[in-house]
């Protein structure tokens, strides 16, 4: 029942039946009443109230409904505000320091989970060119200056994909142009 109810189609016909059923009630009623004016203005005043109830209640669900998606909206974005800093600040943290310890490894994966309940998938698939480059600098357990400047040039592309994820597409912008930026940004902080 509760699936019925939450199916728009179906609720938009027990509307209509119920106010053709409540319009046939009441015209009966009103002519029944014909001799009696005050009778018929006492009617036409119910016919208002309940109409005025019907739409408010259609028009407070409507809200709460918009509402509560936004609420939800706005929740899915600080998640992914979090989650997208921490992992940036982590493989930071792995690239000063040179090397990944278990801990950090382990710190590593529960964040690659929680960008796989997040994140966008150009994200995701970003994120494995930056686990590329840090399998491959990894390989001799000690991250060299070129390696950094390759790893933190892929969390550069990945943090273009990121904004684009929590900010979408802002009116006005060349994506080409922007990604460009970053990346120079980062080769510059490189030299």
């Amino acid at each position: 029942m509760k699936k019925l109810l939450e199916n728009r189609t179906f609720l938009i016909f027990l509307i209509l039946l119920t106010s053709a059923v409540s319009y046939l009630t009441f015209r009966y009623l009103y002519g029944v009443a014909g001799d009696f004016p005050f009778t018929q203005e006492i009617l036409l005043v119910f016919i208002g109230a309940v109409a005025t109830v019907l739409i408010t209640a259609v028009l407070l669900n409507q809200q709460t409904e918009l509402e509560l998606r936004k609420e939800g909206q706005v929740l899915l974005l600080d998640q992914k505000s979090a989650t997208y800093s921490a992992l940036i600040e982590h493989i930071g943290e792995i690239v000063e320091k040179g090397r990944m310890d278990e801990a950090e490894l382990a710190e590593l994966k529960v964040l690659n989970h929680k960008l796989a309940m997040i994140a966008s998938a150009d994200v995701i698939h970003q994120f494995r060119e930056v686990l590329k480059r840090l399998d491959e600098a990894m390989a001799d357990d000690a991250i060299t200056g070129s390696e950094q400047a390759r790893i933190m040039r892929a969390v550069a592309r990945l943090t273009y994909f990121m904004r684009h994820d929590l900010l979408g597409r802002i009116e006005g912008e060349d994506d080409r142009e922007v990604l460009s930026d970053i990346l120079a940004n980062t080769d510059d902080l490189e030299d």
